[in-house]
C-alpha cells in the first residue's frame, strides 16, 4: 500500500485491516483481523490473518501526487518484501488510492 488513508485532508484509500488486538472487521463474507504489526521508519508490515496469511506492507512516506525524494527505504522494502515470499510466484499486489 503505497499512501496513506488521508493525505492533506481527503479520504484516498478505504481502510481494509484493523489494529493489533482490536476487534475482527467484516468485509463480505471475511472477517479480517491483524495478528501482528513490525513499525519501520517508513513503513510498517502488518500481519493479516483470514483463513491465509496476507502480509500488508504500508509505505508511509510516498508523497501525494509526488514521488519519494530517496529510493532507499523502497528498495529495503522490496527486499524485506522478497523474505516474506515462499515463493517467486506467489503474487503481490501493490496499491495507491
Amino acid at each position: 500500500m503505497a499512501c496513506m488513508e488521508f493525505e492533506m485532508g481527503k479520504k484516498k484509500c478505504e481502510r481494509y485491516w484493523v489494529e493489533v488486538d482490536e476487534t475482527p472487521i467484516q468485509l463480505g463474507p471475511f472477517s479480517i483481523f491483524c495478528e501482528a504489526e513490525e513499525k519501520r521508519s517508513d513503513y510498517v508490515i502488518r500481519t493479516l490473518k483470514e483463513i491465509r496469511t496476507v502480509y500488508h506492507f504500508h509505505y508511509k512516506k510516498w508523497p501525494d501526487h509526488d514521488v519519494p525524494s530517496s529510493i532507499n527505504p523502497i528498495l529495503q522494502l522490496i527486499i524485506e518484501m522478497r523474505c516474506y515470499q515462499a515463493h517467486y510466484d506467489v503474487p503481490i499486489c501493490v496499491h495507491c488510492r
